[in-house]
């Protein structure tokens, strides 16, 4: 894009080159289309030289676009969010605009338009909730002001039109006559109903209603707005058993959020409830623990300020229940997820009790126990035991890596942090080479690359990957105990972690890996090396097409080997051609925009134009595929 001219309106020097590069090209047709048909309601300048808009959408959305040392940005209050075809409809609106002669407001900093639209999209809530709160205030006083007589006349016309509310002035009712059983019975059998209900439910059948357990959360709104918290603890747990029952019915998550809403209302009841503060630790954890198919919101509740005695009879609950969990079977402690979350919350309370005596053993128990190292590792390293918590790494890396590999790639991570910390680039660059031998692509060898530059052996590092990814050969490693044998010797340290049988065998040359590498060091040379014998490979070669991108390819060799990229765009670009989808022309446009911009810059445009005009001519039938390529042949999206 030429440079901006300050006497000029910088929007108007964009190409349509600029809108692909910002939107892609699929928005900026849709944006095209979005503004031929007029969905942009409104469009204003803002003082700072942004355009704000509304466009019509499947809602309205509002857009602000931005364009600043000549890129566009925008943001949207659509679903995408940014950089999406509201934007481009707004820019080709302002533009057209301009090219008519038309003004375009400058709006205030004041301006209300500019105000919600920004308001919109960076979900600003605030004013909202100050009209909510102002709103209800009136209301509020409004009331005050009535009768007795006209406020019972208001709610028994309401409650006659609201069943919602009709119910819970009902069953308010029953609770003042103490009849509470009753209240609970009706919520028990409302739930029976329901779950039934439930398990007929078919998500196949459209004319089906998802199962509305509105009635079960007025009966526990109205129990616990008539100070009975304590008996929907009860209700609670059921609901969790018995929707653990249901939930294979539940595909969407439509009766799981349903449920947990009611949840929500116990979870009131809960801190209002008489059972002492221990009690109800333990009571929110086992409701935790029955929430397998994670129904239940967020609720805040182990951020409440407990005392320390709490949190200590807490703990001492939970073990009681851990240990007997060891003994006799329990369905809310026996996975491993729910034995590792309760003993997360286990040490938890300890540290918050003060008992910071018993986290260290307690996670080593279950580390031997469950395997979770990662947070014995922690502990340990927050209580400043490096060397004790090295120990753990390397035991949990030997007894993971086989079967349970992410977790031996965290642990890894932690001991890298470590030796990055001590600014230990050798031992960190031997780890990231055993690494890369291990599981070779381009995110091993990053890393690797990175390790070995600070530690200053890259050269050596390099020339033992490439050779390993060309002829498969693998580093030698001397010593009879493998485990104090180095990837590298004489360059890399000895980690105590290499295994020389973990270390992949690969068939070479390793094409994919080789031109990515290529791509990531910008040498274009070697990129057209592999890729050239890539293509000669034959069919026993033709597993690694699927795992690189050919676009990329031409990319990095556009400068040096134009030819070459030009013949990978013209082949891209007449496979989607072929398809004949506007959603392929689409993806076309942004490869043929590139063969236009290697014919231009290498002096050759006669060349472009005879290609594009070959293009069309060879699909002239194809309306959507000309009107895009139209595009492609103009500089300016307004003409000089």
């Amino acid at each position: 894009m030429p440079p901006e001219n300050k006497n000029s309106d910088p929007f108007e020097e964009l190409k349509w080159s600029d809108l692909q590069d910002w939107a892609g090209g699929k928005a900026t047709a849709k944006g095209i289309k979005y503004q031929e048909e007029e969905r942009v309601k409104e469009i204003k300048r803002t003082p700072e030289g942004s355009l704000v808009a509304l466009v019509e959408g499947t809602s309205d959305y509002f857009t602000e676009i931005f364009l600043k040392d000549g890129k566009l940005s925008s943001v949207c209050t659509c679903p995408v969010g940014h950089d999406c075809k509201h934007g481009v409809a707004a820019v080709l609106e302002y533009l057209e605009l301009a090219e008519q002669g038309e003004e375009v407001l400058i709006a205030s900093e004041e301006d209300p338009f500019v105000a919600r639209a920004r308001q919109e999209y960076t979900g600003d809530e605030i004013s909202a909730l100050g009209e909510e709160e102002s709103s209800a205030r009136a209301l509020r006083e409004y009331l005050q002001r009535l009768t007795r007589t006209e406020l019972i006349e208001i709610l028994v016309t309401f409650a006659e039109k609201d069943t919602g509310l009709g119910k819970y002035l009902k069953e308010r009712q029953t609770l003042s006559a103490e009849n509470v059983e009753e209240i609970v019975g009706e919520v028990y059998s409302e739930l029976d109903e329901l779950l039934e209900e439930a398990g007929d439910f078919e998500y196949a059948d459209y004319e089906m209603d998802v199962p509305d357990f509105l009635d079960v959360q007025v009966g526990l709104e109205s129990l616990l707005d008539s100070g009975h918290p304590d008996e929907l603890l009860d209700i609670g747990k059921e609901l969790m058993d018995r929707y653990e029952k249901i939930a294979d019915y539940d595909e969407k998550g439509e009766i799981g959020t349903k449920i947990s809403f009611c949840m929500d209302v116990v979870f009131k009841a809960l801190t209002r409830s008489s059972i002492p503060a221990h009690e109800k630790m333990l009571y929110m954890l086992e409701i935790e623990l029955r929430d397998n198919y994670n129904i239940l919101n967020e609720h805040g509740f182990w951020e409440k300020d407990f005392t320390p005695e709490e949190w200590r009879r807490f703990s001492e609950s939970l073990k009681i229940k851990l240990k007997e969990a060891e003994k006799t079977e329990n369905p809310l402690y026996d996975s491993l997820w729910q034995r590792d979350y309760a003993v997360d919350r286990l040490v938890y309370a300890l540290e918050k009790s003060g008992l910071f005596e018993e986290v260290i053993p307690l996670c080593e128990k279950e580390a031997k126990k469950t395997g979770n190292y990662i947070r014995l590792v922690r502990v340990l390293l927050d209580s400043g035991k490096r060397e004790k918590a090295e120990e753990w790494i390397y035991r949990g890396i030997k007894e993971t890596r086989e079967h349970e590999t992410e977790t031996a790639h965290q642990l890894l991570q932690i001991l890298l942090e470590i030796k990055e910390g001590e600014g230990d680039w050798l031992f960190v660059s031997a780890l990231e080479t055993e690494e890369f031998f291990r599981h070779p692509d381009i995110s091993s060898y990053s890393s690797m690359q990175e390790g070995a530059k600070k530690a200053g052996k890259w050269e050596e590092v390099r020339e033992a990957a490439i050779r390993y990814l060309k002829n498969g050969k693998l580093p030698a490693s001397k010593g009879k105990n493998k485990e104090k044998a180095s990837i590298l010797p004489g360059v890399l340290p000895k980690t105590g972690l290499l295994e020389k049988e973990l270390l992949k065998k690969i068939k070479t040359p390793v094409f994919d890996l080789l031109i990515k590498i290529a791509i990531q060091e910008e040498d274009p040379q070697e990129v057209i090396h592999w890729y050239e014998e890539l293509k000669k490979s034959g069919e026993e070669s033709q597993g690694y097409w699927h795992s690189i991108s050919e676009s990329e390819i031409a990319n990095s060799v556009k400068e040096k080997y134009p030819e070459v990229a030009l013949e990978i765009w013209k082949s891209l670009a007449e496979k989607l051609i072929s398809e004949a989808k506007v959603g392929s022309y689409e993806e076309a446009s942004a490869y043929i925009r590139k063969i236009k911009e290697t014919f231009e810059a290498s002096g050759k445009k006669e060349e472009w134009e005879n290609y594009l005009s070959e293009i069309k001519e060879a699909n002239s039938r194809k309306k959507k595929l000309l009107g895009i390529l139209d595009t492609l042949g103009e500089d300016r999206i307004i003409k000089v």
